[in-house]
């Protein structure tokens, strides 16, 4: 009991100290309690520590914690707006004058813009779910698709709408019959109908999107996205003055001291236990994630309820939760009979704390390593997997993905993968049932069981083929050597998921056929591309569609190559399907209106590429095959 009060003191003397030290270094901490919201993260923040984040929530240290909260998105005079929720990097704001006017039908609501804070070198605001409103003269008749939708009640002026924002093409042009009408971005919560006041909402939700050198800086350097005074970016890693230092120091000494203290308290069992365990736990594995209690999961998921399992992989079972703060999670419980559930346990948590990016899965939190059962918890994204959407049964309620989405999903997972691998990390289980989709269609990559951080100056890891059948890198299944090149040839398979709608493996197709790489690639030997696709996308109706899929498919016969030096990388792959996106060859100009396909690999070497013969792709993780070896390696699991 001694021993307990003991550490209790000295653990609350160590938090003050901390706290003071930061103050005087004008630190930020790793985050903020906000009442309802919940604990806060960069780029959020609170107005108490506005320094410390790009938006600051107002009311986060009123009491009681249910207190509003709101939230000014412009100047001092700007409106100001209750916040919701928080989520990862999206903030929900709702705007009370509107929701009034929503409520009594008032074509006021159709003036009501929100206005977004300026784009920096630090980030940019997206509101997320909005669409475009044309308020145009009662004399006017534009000459509009059907996909317009008119609404004449307003006493003062008419108004036009289409499709959500979400769900226009890049390069898309509004009906210049609309040019002297003026616009309003508002937000919506429903597919817009006849009647705007059923999908037009009060609510917004605001997506930050940081820059690619703020990523980078929170991510890799574990820095602080800073402006200077010329405007300009930089990362802040350093300035720790000596009260940090110390102040460090003595903290880790202490804490190594309370874990002694603790661990001779529980008696020579848990001692012998902690040090003679071969495959421990490691401590640092709780650094920056919560820990959840298997109670407080239990609650959250209905005991595991069945009816909330939303998927099971290789490892384990998903399952939807919902936190006693409100959060909707994903909970993964590993199979107990896995023996390397812990490596996988702890490797997912590895690397998930070390990354920070939009098109990633967020980790939530853990269990303890000596809890009943290793579970991990996600965010939960709502709208399924890419698969799922990609090989729908006819019982599902999943609609068929446009082309444009399909466009959209492919550039996300190939940034999330670019991401990865600029982070030296290899993802090694790449496929659509791994890609999430949320209720916009962003793409959220997902399980990191399998991944490798991959060494620094190596050109391979040496392990043993792990994947799934049908993705798996046949270079490395019979070389056994894992590059970055692995992902890329996974990633070729999902581009002809995306293009056929067809699974990676189907028994029920051709013995020559069921494996979706090897039909794929004989097809484009024998320019029968027509034959892949998924006749539901336009191929033969839409010429933008068809030029589009044609260079997706010879993107993915790249990515497809049995020999890794000849993939391109993921960096490459990403600027090709921007490029083939935008509708533009390598020099910029737009391109002819027959299709084409624009490549950072010269078109020559493509068909030299179609001329080789091919050996088959392994249908099986257990197929022989003959390797030839390159080296300097790494070995490993």
């Amino acid at each position: 009991m001694v021993w307990l009060l003991f550490s209790k003191s000295l653990i609350v003397f160590l938090s003050q100290l901390f706290l003071i030290v930061s103050a005087q270094n004008g630190r930020c901490p790793p985050y903020s309690d906000c009442g309802f919201l919940g604990r806060i993260r960069f780029p959020f923040t609170t107005t108490e520590q506005q320094h410390c984040g790009l938006l600051a929530i107002h009311g986060c240290q009123q009491l009681p914690p249910s207190a509003p909260k709101t939230i000014k998105l412009g100047n001092s005079t700007s409106t100001s707006y209750s916040v919701l929720r928080v989520e990862q990097s999206t903030i929900f704001i709702s705007d009370d004058e509107q929701e009034r006017y929503l409520r009594n039908r008032s074509c006021k609501a159709f003036s009501k813009n929100v206005t977004l804070p300026h784009t920096s070198p630090l980030a940019s605001f997206v509101n997320k779910y909005n669409i475009t409103i044309f308020r145009c003269n009662q004399s006017l008749k534009p000459s509009l698709s059907k996909d317009f939708h008119k609404y004449s009640n307003c006493s003062e002026f008419d108004i036009f709408y289409g499709h959500p924002n979400i769900l226009t093409s890049p390069g898309f042009q509004w009906p210049r019959s609309l040019a002297s009408c003026s616009t309003v971005q508002l937000a919506v919560e429903a597919s817009p109908t006849d009647d705007p006041f059923q999908s037009v909402t009060s609510t917004t939700a605001i997506e930050v999107q940081l820059s690619n050198e703020c990523e980078r800086c929170l991510g890799d350097r574990k820095g602080r996205c800073l402006l200077d005074t010329e405007g300009k970016f930089y990362c802040a890693t350093e300035g720790r003055n000596l009260a940090w230092k110390i102040g460090v120091g003595i903290g880790m000494s202490a804490t190594v001291i309370i874990v002694l203290l603790i661990l001779w308290n529980r008696k020579p069992k848990c001692l012998f236990g902690f040090f003679s365990n071969r495959n421990p736990v490691s401590a640092s594995i709780y650094f920056g994630v919560p820990v959840f209690t298997y109670k407080d999961l239990v609650i959250a998921t209905k005991s595991f309820d069945r009816s909330r399992e939303l998927g099971e992989g290789g490892f384990g079972i998903v399952y939807y939760g919902k936190l006693q703060d409100g959060r909707e999670v994903a909970v993964k419980r590993l199979y107990e009979h896995n023996y390397r559930r812990v490596e996988q346990f702890m490797n997912e948590i590895k690397i998930l704390t070390r990354l920070r990016n939009k098109n990633l899965v967020s980790l939530y939190g853990c269990t303890s390593y000596d809890s009943r059962e290793l579970l991990l918890v996600y965010e939960y994204i709502s709208n399924g997997t890419v698969a799922s959407h990609l090989h729908r049964r006819e019982s599902t309620s999943l609609a068929s993905l446009p082309w444009l989405i399909r466009m959209k999903v492919a550039i996300e997972t190939a940034t999330a993968l670019a991401y990865l691998h600029a982070s030296d990390i290899i993802h090694r289980d790449v496929k659509t049932s791994n890609i999430l989709l949320d209720d916009t269609f962003c793409v959220k990559v997902a399980d990191f069981g399998l991944s490798r951080l991959f060494p620094v100056d190596v050109t391979h890891v040496s392990t043993a083929p792990q994947g799934t059948p049908g993705y798996v890198d046949p270079e490395y299944h019979r070389c056994y050597q894992l590059t970055n090149k692995s992902d890329v040839y996974s990633f070729g398979v999902v581009l002809i998921e995306l293009i056929s709608s067809m699974p990676a493996i189907d028994l029920n197709r051709h013995k020559d056929e069921i494996n979706l790489a090897d039909l794929a690639v004989r097809n484009i030997h024998k320019n029968a591309i027509a034959e892949l696709v998924d006749p539901s996308l336009g191929f033969e109706s839409n010429d933008d569609v068809k030029r589009q899929i044609i260079a997706v498919a010879e993107l993915a016969f790249q990515c497809l190559q049995q020999d890794k030096d000849l993939r391109p990388s993921m960096d490459e792959v990403l600027e090709v399907l921007k490029r083939i996106e935008s509708g533009k060859d390598e020099a910029g100009h737009a391109q002819d209106e027959e299709p084409s396909s624009p490549s950072s690999v010269d078109h020559d070497e493509v068909k030299l590429l179609m001329n080789m013969k091919l050996p088959p792709s392994p249908r099986a993780v257990t197929d022989k095959w003959n390797c030839r070896s390159t080296s300097p390696n790494v070995s490993g699991q």
